[in-house]
Formats: C-alpha cells, structure tokens, sequence
C-alpha cells in the first residue's frame, strides 16, 4: 500500500518534471529556431481557455448529463452533501449520466461550479456502499482541484505539437528547396514533436498519480472505503469487459451481414454503452477507463471479483495500455488499496 508521503512525493516529481523539461526544452527550441514563437502561445492558451468554458457542456452533451433532482434521487443527494461536508468542500451539483455504462466523474469550471455526476447504469448495477466509495472518489478530485492541474499541464506538450507540425509544413513547402533550408526545420519538427510525446507520458504518470490520490480520498471519507472501492471498482471493471465483448460480437456479425450484402446491426448507435465518440474522448475523467478493462467472465461474489482482478498477473499488453492510459491499471489500484 502507498504511503501519502510517497504518493505526494511521486506527484510531485512528476510535477517537476514536467516543468523541466517544459522549460529545458523551449529554451533548446527556441534557439535552434533562433526567433521568438511567442504567437503560439497566443493562439494555443486562447485555445484552451476556451475548451476549459465550455468543457462542462460537452460533458454533458456527451454522457447525456442532467441534473439529479432531489425528489427522484433524495439518497443520491444526501450522500453527496455528506461526503462534501467530510472532504472540507462545498457540495457540489448533483448530476445523473442517461448510460448504461457504469462509471462516475467529477468536472466544472470556475463559471460552471464544481459537479460530480455517476451514470445510471453504476446506480443500477452496484451495490449502495459502493456507489459511496465511488462518489468519495470523485470528490477527492473536486478537493485536490484536479481539472484546473490536467487543463493546465495539456497546455503544455500542446504547444510543441503545434511548432513541431509547424516547421514540419515549413519544411516541405517553405523551405526554398534547398536542404541547408530544409534540415533546420525537420530537425526542429523532430524535436518538437519528441518532446510532446514525452510530456504527453509524463502527464499521463502524474494523472495516474491522481487517481491513487482520489482513491486514497475515499478511503478517508468513507468508512471501509477500500473495501466498497475496491469491490465498486471491480464491478466496474467487469461490466464495462462485458460491454466491449458485446461490441465486438455485434461488430463480427455486422461484417458478416455486410459481406452478405445486408444492413449492419445498429449503424449509428452510440459507441459504447450509450456512450458516443464525444464522450468516449473525455477517458480521462472517468473513475475507470473503458480501454483498459480486463476480461471479463462468469459470476463471482464481491470479494472473488476482487481477488481475480487483484492476482492478475499483468501481461506486456496490459503494462502499454497503462502507460499510455490516464489511469493505472485495476490490479495495481487493488494493490494499492492492500488488495
């Protein structure tokens, strides 16, 4: 089990270098390219402060989000208002997703105010406690300001994408046609773009950070937290394994029709359980993401599911889809949590 101190100290070396080598690597761009590229950070923060206005209402376009009224959903309510009392933070809106893939998230703006949402397939499909810990999760986010952090750091690899695939352009259309022209500006394309990638991964090993942090929230607010997360979680898990399985059939077959020369089955429904591409863009703020779900496979009791998913042995496959992934794998949340 992670320690706090060694949880924080692991965010914030990840914090630190991120900042170094943000700024290492713009002095070296900046020089080799030997002018000023203050422009692109004109265009590029605009940019983003205009995602982080209307981020909320994409959310909610996405994940068909409205507001949990109080009558239909008082005990939904009372647990929020709890929850947010022990977490030291004002409650938050009170907001239910029209999915059927189980999951919760936490979002809002400075315009917007804080909002913490699950769907209705998680209040279907997991036990009461559990729904508990998960929303003990999501308000960990909301206490430790983890929006503001990820809109602030995606700034940044942003940016060197932007100049990377400028002098990359550069290269081939502007560049005189001569190669003393040229290799400068591929050269600089190339570092550029190098350097995004390695923001990028760092970035998303400080967002895995985050959500060991969230989870460790929950544990603190919610009596047996780690036990009603990690059996949640589990859950989760499980359900949203089923769901890609039953995606995939459904794409075998609409290729067989297809081949036959018939309509594929469900052309135009929502991607992913009643959740669609704008939605599925959004991973990140997911206490779980669908992408990295394991298999999935029979009926088991809470603490079974647990023990299956907490003595996986991760394959090579499993250790890529993490680094890649905004989130750390099941097994090592479990583990984290003592599992």
């Amino acid at each position: 089990m992670f320690s706090n101190l060694k949880l924080k100290l692991s965010m914030m070396g990840s914090l630190a270098a991120i900042i170094a080598i943000t700024t290492l690597a713009a002095t070296v761009v900046l020089s080799m390219a030997g002018a000023s590229l203050t422009w692109v950070f004109v265009f590029i923060v605009p940019f983003f402060a205009l995602q982080w206005y209307l981020g909320p209402k994409l959310v909610e376009k996405g994940y068909k989000v409205e507001e949990a009224g109080e009558d239909e959903y008082p005990r939904y309510h009372e647990l929020v208002e709890e929850l947010a009392e022990k977490s030291g933070i004002e409650k938050p809106s009170v907001m239910v997703a029209d999915v059927e893939m189980p999951n919760a998230f936490a979002y809002g703006n400075y315009f917007t105010g804080d909002k913490v949402a699950v769907t209705k397939g998680l209040l279907k499909q997991l036990e009461w406690e559990e729904v508990e810990a998960v929303v003990g999760h999501e308000l960990g986010h909301i206490a430790h300001d983890d929006s503001s952090y990820m809109v602030f750091l995606s700034i940044l690899p942003a940016i060197f994408m932007i100049v990377g695939r400028m002098f990359f352009w550069s290269s081939l259309f502007g560049g005189g046609g001569d190669d003393e022209g040229q290799l400068p500006m591929i050269a600089i394309a190339a570092a550029s773009m190098l350097i995004y990638f390695v923001l990028q991964m760092t970035i998303m090993h400080f967002s895995r950070m985050r959500e060991y942090y969230a989870d460790r929230h929950s544990s603190e607010v919610v009596e047996e937290g780690d036990r009603k997360l990690a059996e949640g979680l589990a859950k989760i898990n499980e359900s949203m394994s089923d769901l890609k399985n039953q995606k995939k059939n459904k794409q075998k077959k609409g290729v067989s029709i297809s081949r036959r020369g018939g309509r594929r089955p469900g052309s135009g429904s929502r991607g992913f359980g009643g959740v669609g591409a704008v939605g599925l863009s959004m991973k990140p703020l997911l206490i779980s993401d669908p992408d990295t779900a394991g298999s999935g496979g029979g009926a088991r009791s809470d603490m079974q599911l647990v023990e299956k998913y907490a003595g996986k042995e991760l394959s090579f496959g499993d250790r890529v889809r993490e680094f890649f992934s905004s989130h750390p794998n099941i097994k090592k949340r479990l583990e984290a949590m003592g599992f």
